[in-house]
């Protein structure tokens, strides 16, 4: 052995560590849900809101319930995903230059409103304002919005070019697992080439046995874009592309 080992070995100082090695399949441990805090006031929220069109009273339902708030101190507009207990468990941040996810979001609890009474139909949206949308659509026509469950994606399914390697999307597939009742879901997607690969890929990894409906919006890219037209209101267009980036 060389002088320094030999020296080492006859003042017990030497050390003999084993090599340490990292698991490939080991993943960081996911981080726990927080909400953001909320604002003292919902004013900046509420306006860019019923500026898209959306109904002040079914924002008010909304906020009541905890499924909408302001953050603060970015003042975006949160959707709250709850769980069968009512536990926020998801959360969809939405502004006019910005959408992202709260830290430690399960997609498995996307935002949504669920049926007052025990419906067979479920209609699904990309993203939570075009689900208040198409409410706002059903109030302005005298319907009752509480009688069919509704459900957001919170942001654009994109599925694979092979539809058998892609997955039923999170939300969609726990809230089917725990309303076995739904037989009927309506795809309320976008008007452009997602949205349409979207609804190819949901027949095509759902069983038979649910009757799946293609409902695109009649004019506009989006359900907000329509109920914009619907009420003369200009797109927001900018925005909402922004965002979607």
């Amino acid at each position: 052995m060389s002088f320094t080992e030999a020296v080492e070995q006859i003042m017990g100082q030497a050390a003999l560590q084993p090599p340490v090695s990292v698991s490939k399949d080991e993943k960081p441990k996911p981080k726990p849900f927080a909400l953001p805090p909320a604002n003292r006031s919902a004013t900046h929220m509420v306006n860019y809101l019923t500026k898209r069109g959306i109904d002040l009273d079914i924002l008010r339902f909304c906020m009541d319930t905890g499924r909408l708030y302001e953050s603060y101190p970015y003042r975006n507009a949160v959707f709250v995903g709850m769980d069968e207990q009512g536990t926020p468990r998801y959360a969809a941040l939405r502004g006019a230059r910005f959408m992202g996810e709260a830290t430690g979001s399960d997609k498995h609890y996307s935002f949504g409103i669920p049926a007052e009474t025990d419906s067979d139909t479920l209609h699904l949206f990309e993203s939570p304002i075009d689900l208040l949308s198409y409410v706002t659509l059903l109030k302005l026509h005298g319907c009752d919005w509480r009688q069919e469950h509704l459900l957001s994606l919170s942001g654009v399914y994109q599925p694979k070019e092979n539809a058998g390697q892609t997955a039923t999307p999170a939300a969609l597939e726990r809230f089917l697992e725990g309303n076995p009742n739904v037989r009927k879901i309506v795809l309320r997607f976008d008007n452009d080439k997602t949205g349409r690969l979207a609804v190819q890929t949901i027949r095509a990894v759902l069983p038979d046995s649910y009757e799946i409906i293609d409902k695109p919006p009649i004019s506009g890219k989006d359900v907000n874009d329509y109920l914009c037209d619907c009420l003369g209101l200009p797109r927001m267009q900018g925005e909402k592309r922004n965002m979607e980036r």
